[in-house]
C-alpha cells in the first residue's frame, strides 16, 4: 500500500515513516505545509492512505481538503483531541492523538489490514452480499416530516457547511448529513459524486459536454453546467457507461 504524510514536525514524521516501512508500506513522500500538500495532491496520484497532522505551521489540514479532492483514507494525527468531530467528517478511518506510541501505530496498521480490501481497485464485489442502500431520506418542512424517495433526488449539494436535497420537483430540503455520508448511504449504480459539491443521480442527466473537462446539465432547465472533477474524469464515463 502507498502512503503520504503530512507533518511538519520532522521526529514525529520520521517515526511514522520508519514504522509505515516496516509493515511494507510504500511512504511516496513527506509534506510539512498546507500549500506543499495542495500542490503535491494536485499534481500526483492520490496513495492509498494520507496521515495527516492536523495543525500545521501554516494552517490547518483541512484547508487542504477543502481545496483538494482526493479518494485517500485519513488517518488524522494531532496533540489536539478538541477536532476529533471535524476530522470525522472527512474520509478518515482514525485520530491519533500524540505522542503516538509504537503500540498505537501497531493498533492502526492492524485495523487497517483488516479494512485493507476496502482500498484495493482489485476487489471483485459480486463476490459480497448484496447492501441494501437507502431508498429515501425524512427531511423537515416547517415543523412536519417529509419522506424524500432517492428516486425522486436529482442531486445532493453541499454549500456554506451545509448538505442539500434538490429534487425532480425543484424543491430544496436541508439534511443533517455530510456528503462523506450520504455517498455510502445511495446505490453507485444510480449515484456518483462528482466532485466535492455534488452527488448526482444518472436519471435526471439530461446533457453532457465532454471538452477539456466533463461538464454535466442535469433536469431539462437553465441550471449551469456542473464540473466533473479531473480526477473522476474516467470514473464517471466509467460509471455513465453502465
Amino acid at each position: 500500500m502507498t502512503a503520504v504524510i503530512i507533518e511538519d514536525e520532522i521526529p514525529s514524521a520520521k517515526f511514522l515513516e520508519r514504522h509505515l516501512k516496516a509493515f511494507d508500506f510504500q511512504v511516496l513522500i513527506v509534506l510539512k505545509s498546507v500549500k506543499n500538500a495542495i500542490k503535491w495532491l494536485n499534481e500526483n496520484t492520490p496513495p492509498d492512505i494520507v496521515f495527516m497532522d492536523i495543525k500545521l505551521g501554516d494552517g490547518y489540514s483541512f484547508e487542504i481538503l477543502q481545496k483538494v479532492e482526493i479518494n485517500s483514507k485519513i488517518v488524522f494525527t494531532t496533540a489536539f483531541d478538541e477536532y476529533a468531530l471535524d476530522a470525522f467528517n472527512y474520509n478518515s478511518i482514525d485520530y491519533l492523538l500524540k505522542p503516538i506510541s509504537e503500540e498505537k501505530i501497531k493498533k492502526l496498521l492492524e485495523k487497517i489490514e483488516t479494512l485493507k480490501s476496502g482500498f484495493l481497485n482489485e476487489i471483485n464485489w459480486s463476490n459480497f452480499n448484496k447492501v441494501d442502500y437507502l431508498n429515501s431520506y425524512l427531511v423537515n418542512v416547517g415543523l412536519n416530516l417529509k419522506k424524500v424517495l432517492t428516486d425522486d433526488i436529482v442531486y445532493f449539494i453541499s454549500e456554506n457547511n451545509s448538505t442539500f436535497i434538490y429534487t425532480n420537483e425543484k424543491r430544496h430540503y436541508l439534511i443533517q448529513k455530510s456528503l462523506e455520508k450520504i455517498e455510502n448511504e445511495v446505490d453507485p449504480i444510480t449515484f456518483f459524486r462528482i466532485n466535492r459539491k455534488y452527488i448526482i443521480n444518472k436519471k435526471y442527466l439530461f446533457s453532457i459536454k465532454n471538452t477539456s473537462q466533463i461538464l454535466i446539465r442535469v433536469l431539462n432547465s437553465e441550471n449551469d453546467f456542473l464540473t466533473v472533477s479531473k480526477s473522476k474524469k474516467k470514473s464517471f464515463l466509467d460509471w455513465y457507461n453502465k
